[in-house]
Parts: C-alpha cells; structure tokens; sequence
C-alpha cells in the first residue's frame, strides 16, 4: 500500500504545477500570440474598378466574392428613404447575360446550383452582394455578381413584389419591441439628416421605376465598387475573371455623388413608446441609448475597445451590471456605426416594464465612468484579448474575411490594414478611453427610447428625472416620417 502511495505521488510530481493544483482549477493564460493575417493584394481594371484578394490556401477549397458598391442608403433623396434597399433588392429578381433574361427563379437556382445563395446588404455609405462557393465554381459566382450589378432587368413587376415585401418587413417591424426602438433610437438621433430618414410606408410607396434606374445609374458604378475574393484564389485569377465580366461595366460619365457629412439633429432628449401586447418572454421592454461616437476615418481602435469594455461579451461592464449583479436583463448590447462627419453608438438591454428606467440610468452611468475613471489596466487586457480573439475568428471562414477585408476597405485602411488593425488595439492605453469618453459623452449628448408594453408603468416620469422634455407616444400615434414622430403633427 505504501509503495502505492508513493508510486501516485511521484506521479503527482511529475505534472504541471497547474495539474497538481487540481484537475478542476483551469491553467493559467499563456503568452499571447500574434495573429496571422493572409496577405491583402491588390489590382484594378482601367474603368476603375477595384480588385481585393485575402489568398488562404491550404484550408478548405472555398472562396467568398463579395461585390462591395457605392449605393448606401445615405444616398437617398428627400422623402424616398428606402429606394437603395429596393434597388438592390430589384436587381436580384432579374439580369441579362448576353440575349438570354433570366428572372428571379433564375437568379436562384444559379445561386443555389453553386451551393450557395445570394447574400445582399445594404449599409449607410455602400452595399455588399456576395456568394460562397467551392474553388471549381469561382468563375461561374463571379459571373454572377456582375450580371446583378451591371446588367440588371429592374422590371415593374418585380418592383411592386419587391415594395410589398418591404412593407410586410416595416410592418413586422413595428410589432417588434428592440426592433422598433433602434429604427425610433436611429431617428430619435440623427433627426432631419440623411441618416435619420426611415423607410416608411409614404416613402416606399413614391419609389418609380425611374427611381431605380436613377439610382443603379448613379451608385452602381465601377470606379466605387471593389470586388473582394477570400480564400483559396490568387491574385492573378482574381484579375482574370474580373476582366472577363466586369471589363464591359462601363465608366460613368458624372462625377459620383459625395456622401454627406453628417452631424446629428436630434428630435428630443427621450421617447417612450407605448407598445401594447408585446412580449418578448421575461423583458418585456427594449432600452435603447443612443451617443455620439467617432466619424469615419477616425482613430478607431480606442472606441472599439471602449466598445468592448462597455458591451461587448459576457464580461462587459453592463452585462456585469444588469445580469449578473442585478438580474434585470439577460444580457446586452453594444453596437457603433462610423459615417462621414460622425458616428453613433447605441447601447441596449431588455428588462421588465417596470425597471426599464432603472435599466436605462445604469447604461448612462457605464458610458459616462469611462470619462470619470480610468479602466483598470487588468480589466483592459481582458476585454483586449477578448476582442483580439474575435477578431482572430473572423479569418477561420473565407465568409469572415471577406467581410473583414471589406470592412477595412471601406474605413479607407491600406494594405497592412489587419496586422496595422490588431496591433493598435492592442496598444490602447486607458487614458485613450478616458480622452474618447470626455470629448464624446456629455449627459445632455445622450438619447434614450424605451419601447414595450408598459402595463401601467410609470416610465415616462421615472425617465424624465434623467431626461427632461421626454417624449410619450402610443403606439397608434406613432408616424417615423414625422419630426414629432406623431401622425398628423
């Protein structure tokens, strides 16, 4: 029995110290690692359009075309918001090749033929149209993606499919609590400008044909496009096929309509909505705050972090605030848009009707420390790493670094924008939090909305101790076209 015991504690010995601590205690972090990123190479074809390749050979024999454009909802005139989401959702139902129009059941089955199917964004400043498929199937997807965006058929029929589609979608959405409060925390915000103008049913219901074909014109253009490939491609099949279909995309012959510069003109300090029979299991209400954040082309890195320490991930200091302390809300949210002169966070939750106010006055303090505290240098490395790993993820699929490569693009970063990009948020010190948070988030700067059924719940009253002059609205009162967000005002 002793020779036993002591065969098992020379076992013991021989294991990582970690190990002999017990198997249940986790090892401790090693050094981290620097990430790999796959080369970006570039070239372009003489009607200016441009060609990214993210080369990633050795993995699985897949590759992402994404066609990134210039048609971003920021473009759309006066009184037509929408118009750039229905074009680009008409271009899908139908496109010519050669003599042959193929229609939407075409369009899908060539799609769907590739192993894949159509995938199309539309951001504020650029649209994104994107297919993945096998390597073998490469040139057929890029095919593909030139027929939709260079040839497209915008037919009347599938004009009006389309709108009603979308109405359909904006009247879900308006019976959709978090839904609801980011299109209201988005108006709410940015007001008259470019980007506070929602998609409403007057609008999509003025878009012409001739709207379509003004904007498809106007936006879809070669020298504001760049094709992206990711994965298992070279550079010089890349120029290849884009020279075979997207050689003939002719240049235009106007100037491309700048993008405006943007400066927030918000409608009210506050808005509560009324939304009565929604339920979204044990929150029955969305808490929205809206903040200014960095324009496009900004420094990035320090307000991605602050981003991450913040209400990114389960450790975020809202989540440690509304979850785990409190238990108001299963969890949060944080999401920041960069556009031309400036930006906007909005940081979320979902709580009961009756702690909504509470809720909201938490997510005010968090943003509002970072300017007073600065964030202690542990609890930065952590949230560092956290937002490194998923940076680190994103490459590990050809779809990931597609839409990471096209990211880069449109925040204007050169080549060496991935290894550039991880190395500076690396480097944020808290001080840079602490400068970002003074110079961006001043109390009277903040918005707020609150959208559910209230029950009888004193929101409004509770809010305005934080936000006086703020709005209350019923639902059957709500009009998103309107500057007081009322119908008939």
């Amino acid at each position: 029995m002793k020779r036993r015991q002591c065969l098992q504690l020379g076992a013991l010995a021989s294991l990582p110290a970690w190990a002999q601590r017990g198997f249940d205690t986790p090892p401790p972090p090693g050094p981290a690692r620097p990430l790999r990123w796959p080369a970006l190479e570039r070239a372009s074809l003489p009607n200016g359009l441009e060609i990214w390749v993210a080369r990633k050979p050795g993995g699985l024999p897949l590759v992402t075309a994404l066609l990134q454009v210039g048609a971003g909802s920021l473009h759309d005139p006066a009184g037509k918001a929408g118009l750039a989401e229905l074009t680009l959702a008409v271009m899908a139902k139908g496109a010519r090749r050669g003599d042959e129009t193929m229609d939407a059941a075409d369009l899908a089955y060539a799609a769907e033929s590739l192993g894949s199917a159509l995938d199309i964004e539309v951001l504020p400043d650029c649209a994104r149209l994107a297919l993945t498929v096998g390597t073998a199937r490469l040139e057929e997807a890029v095919n593909l993606l030139a027929d939709v965006a260079c040839r497209p058929t915008l037919l009347a029929a599938e004009l009006e499919r389309s709108r009603a589609q979308a109405l359909d979608a904006l009247t879900l959405s308006l019976a959709d609590a978090p839904l609801l409060a980011g299109e209201l925390a988005q108006r709410l915000f940015w007001g008259e400008t470019p980007r506070g103008r929602l998609a409403t049913r007057a609008s999509l219901a003025r878009l012409r044909g001739d709207d379509l074909l003004a904007c498809h014109r106007q936006l879809l253009r070669p020298d504001s496009s760049r094709l992206i490939l990711a994965g298992d491609v070279e550079l010089a099949e890349a120029v290849e096929l884009a020279e075979a279909f997207f050689a003939d995309w002719p240049a235009a012959r106007q100037p491309l309509p700048a993008l405006p510069m943007l400066s927030p003109q918000p409608l009210a300090p506050a808005l509560v909505l009324d939304l009565p029979g929604v339920d979204h299991g044990a929150g029955h209400c969305a808490v929205l705050l809206a903040a200014p954040g960095p324009a496009l082309g900004v420094d990035a890195a320090p307000a991605q972090v602050a981003q991450a320490v913040l209400g990114q991930g389960y450790s975020s200091r809202l989540n440690q605030e509304l979850r785990i302390k409190r238990g108001l809300s299963y969890g949060s949210s944080s999401q920041a848009e960069a556009l031309p002169g400036a930006g906007c966070w909005r940081l979320g939750a979902q709580t009961r009707p009756e702690r909504a106010a509470e809720v909201a006055q938490l997510m005010r303090a968090e943003l509002l420390r970072l300017a007073r505290e600065p964030v202690p240098e542990a609890e930065l490395a952590a949230r560092q790493a956290a937002l490194l790993g998923e940076l680190g993820r994103a490459p590990d699929t050809s779809a990931g670094l597609a839409l990471l490569v096209a990211e880069q693009a449109r925040q204007g970063r050169g080549q060496q924008a991935l290894a550039d990009w991880s190395a500076a948020l690396r480097a944020v010190r808290p001080a840079q939090l602490q400068a970002l948070a003074g110079a961006l988030w001043r109390p009277e700067a903040l918005r707020c909305v609150v959208v559910g059924d209230l029950k009888g719940a004193r929101v409004e009253e509770e809010l305005r101790r934080q936000w006086p002059g703020a709005w209350l609205l019923r639902a059957q009162e709500l009009d998103l076209g309107s500057r007081t967000l009322r119908k008939g005002a």
